[in-house]
């Protein structure tokens, strides 16, 4: 018998937000609060360079040296020990995002198809969990969500474990030569963690959804029965203009811009 299983990214595939990108708008909160309490005017920059300059450089350089939870537990303890902003209202923040109509329809068909619903994303695990319960989708995922592992340590503060922490033996950040090329120390390997997941199933077919450049190698795997999603005007799909790493992806590649475009291919295949 035939396992059917749907693979999504979760930031800019089941959301069309960056989870923890999202928490910017109370970071400029925040920055202006400050501002006010020490008798200074608003920064005059536009929305658009506020979110784009409003956490310290020394942060942002976290990411390409080291990893992605590097990156946010120096920005959860700079909010709170520079911005005064607590947990609770980074947390009441997340739970502001909504899944978009058109991707819950396609989650509920293909969970009443039989497809087994899984998430692989290097965001967070406490954030992805908030925002499906949020938007009734949990259970659907339940048990199959493979992310960095988040929690509110003694100290208040939200604590982001790399992935490599909890499920590889030696404990040391992934080597994939495709995750490299986005940051040093890669919390995360999507090819590993689907072939992990999947080695031992004979029988499957595989629809895969996501977005970013660390989507691609887990593409490598994928057969000619398969589909892989890639969504158009984001880092995938330029990624994938160099005819090289195309031809690499043996899968039916589709490119999408919302869950029923996804749903209709689907359906017409």
């Amino acid at each position: 018998m035939e396992s059917k299983f749907a693979i999504f990214d979760f930031d800019a595939t089941i959301i069309n937000d960056n989870s923890d990108s999202y928490i910017n708008e109370l970071l400029i909160e925040k920055h202006h609060a400050r501002r006010e309490r020490q008798g200074r005017d608003h920064d005059k920059l536009s929305a658009v360079d506020l979110r784009r300059f409003i956490l310290p450089y020394s942060i942002e350089e976290l990411y390409p040296v080291y990893n992605w939870p590097t990156r946010m537990n120096a920005a959860f303890r700079y909010m709170a020990e520079d911005l005064d902003c607590n947990t609770n209202e980074i947390l009441d923040k997340i739970k502001e995002i909504k899944i978009s109509d058109s991707m819950k329809k396609l989650i509920n068909y293909l969970a009443e198809d039989d497809y087994q619903l899984l998430i692989v994303s290097d965001a967070n695990k406490l954030f992805i969990e908030l925002i499906l319960n949020e938007n009734g989708l949990l259970d659907l995922f339940a048990g199959r969500i493979f992310s960095n592992e988040a929690f509110i340590a003694e100290n208040g503060l939200i604590k982001v474990r790399p992935f490599y922490l909890d499920h590889k033996k030696d404990k040391l950040p992934y080597k994939c030569v495709y995750c490299c090329e986005d940051c040093g120390q890669p919390s995360i390997c999507k090819r590993e963690i689907v072939r992990d997941l999947l080695e031992n199933t004979a029988n499957k077919r595989i629809i895969y959804v996501g977005d970013g450049r660390n989507d691609f190698c887990p593409a490598l795997d994928l057969q000619e029965h398969d589909f892989y999603f890639v969504r158009r005007g984001f880092n995938l799909e330029k990624y994938l203009d160099d005819e090289n790493l195309l031809g690499k992806i043996k899968a039916n590649v589709k490119f999408w811009t919302s869950g029923n475009e996804i749903l209709n291919q689907i359906k017409s295949k």
